[in-house]
């Protein structure tokens, strides 16, 4: 089987590579960059990548989240596309180029499965992420490494500025208090993301109208009222992660040693000690390899997935303590694989209970680093193609 690969600075990609030559798959990369624009069509770009489609005889186009040029190239040499999401939510701007007939995406959230097939996307499917355990177990702390890397509790992730706070300084007195009750009420809930639910059409079209008081707001002022719908749940989802966030830390770090792995540094969190950005290939396994207790605190709009994240500390052996997410309960054993908070009081009291006992957390650790094996990117990257390429891939990996 032989694989084209849009390859671009995404996280999981050298570990896709990586597992690719261990399953002696035949692989290229295609790198001339998109930007960031998911959605755009660059001419320059589709005929360039279908030309290296059609003379290559490739199988099947992969990439990570969904590019709408690799879609069209994809479909015009009529090779089956595959997109694995790996952010969450994707933008909804694709969402007129999965009509395609080549095209399958795959996300890890149901509920963001769901909201595509709710509008009739069919070529949309559910699958968790994956974890390379056997890159995650070669990496090891030296001995001048572990002092710097060792802590009781540790959290690798962004602290989130918002444009939330610009927000406010047009909204008026019910507008701000309708917007805090939704975030006050959101931030304690786990397992549903409701916000867009209750944001009426009317709300949006008078807070488009206001933004013309903001400067740097242009392109939000003048997207469809669907993208600027996006945009606002988005913003809010930020805020309250980072409410979240800051509360939890905030607690944790008055009461053990903390390391904060970001790349701003947090001025309301007095305690913990900052270490900057840590590189996600090497430094952060590291984190998790020599923290007691890994945090997890997931993005809002991660509504029931299992993030990257849970499943890399636990490929790495660590310990995770994670807020709840329905995927993960339904994967993993709480209290045995990992341990689960359902609110920020119950954080702490889970967070110092595995802190005074090693015993447990050491174990839990284990089952974890056991348990996670079933989402090594080998068992994925067999689901998606068996379901793609059918009795193609079957029979390639039966002449093996």
């Amino acid at each position: 089987m032989k694989v084209l690969l849009y390859e671009w600075n995404a996280y999981m990609q050298s570990d896709l590579e990586d597992v690719f030559r261990r399953m002696n798959i035949i692989y290229e990369t295609f790198s001339c960059q998109l930007g960031n624009e998911v959605s755009v069509v660059d001419e320059y770009f589709i005929r360039n990548f279908g030309k290296v489609l059609r003379e290559g005889n490739f199988d099947v186009v992969m990439s990570l989240n969904y590019w709408k040029s690799v879609a069209i190239a994809s479909d015009e040499a009529q090779v089956p596309y595959i997109a694995w999401g790996y952010d969450c939510p994707l933008s909804l701007k694709i969402l007129d180029s999965l009509d395609y007939k080549m095209s399958h995406l795959f996300v890890f959230d149901k509920v963001q499965y769901q909201f595509y097939k709710d509008r009739g996307i069919n070529n949309v499917y559910h699958l968790p992420l994956a974890v390379n355990i056997e890159r995650l177990d070669r990496i090891q702390l030296a001995a001048d490494e572990k002092e710097d890397f060792t802590t009781d509790i540790s959290f690798v992730g962004n602290m989130y500025g918002s444009d939330y706070l610009t927000l406010k300084c047009v909204l008026d007195d019910y507008e701000r208090g309708y917007f805090e009750s939704l975030i006050e009420t959101q931030y304690r809930i786990y397992g549903d993301y409701f916000i867009d639910d209750l944001i009426a059409d009317e709300l949006l079209d008078e807070l488009q109208k206001k933004l013309k008081k903001v400067p740097g707001f242009s392109g939000t002022i003048q997207a469809p009222r669907a993208e600027f719908r996006g945009w606002v749940t988005m913003m809010l989802a930020r805020e309250i992660t980072r409410r979240e966030r800051l509360l939890i830390i905030s607690a944790l770090s008055r009461r053990h040693p903390f390391k904060l792995y970001s790349s701003v540094e947090e001025k309301m969190l007095r305690h913990v000690e900052f270490c900057g950005t840590v590189s996600s290939h090497y430094g952060m396994p590291k984190v998790f390899k020599a923290s007691k207790i890994n945090l997890n605190i997931s993005y809002k709009q991660i509504t029931v997935g299992m993030p990257l994240r849970v499943l890399d500390i636990m490929g790495a052996g660590g310990f995770l303590l994670s807020n709840y997410q329905e995927e993960l309960v339904e994967n993993f054993r709480p209290g045995v694989d990992c341990v689960i908070y359902e609110s920020i009081e119950d954080a702490i009291v889970k967070a110092e209970y595995y802190l005074e006992h090693e015993e447990e957390r050491m174990e839990i650790a284990h089952n974890g680093h056991e348990a996670v094996k079933r989402f090594s990117y080998e068992t994925q990257l067999d689901k998606m193609f068996r379901i793609v390429l059918g009795d193609q891939y079957r029979q390639s990996n039966s002449l093996k």
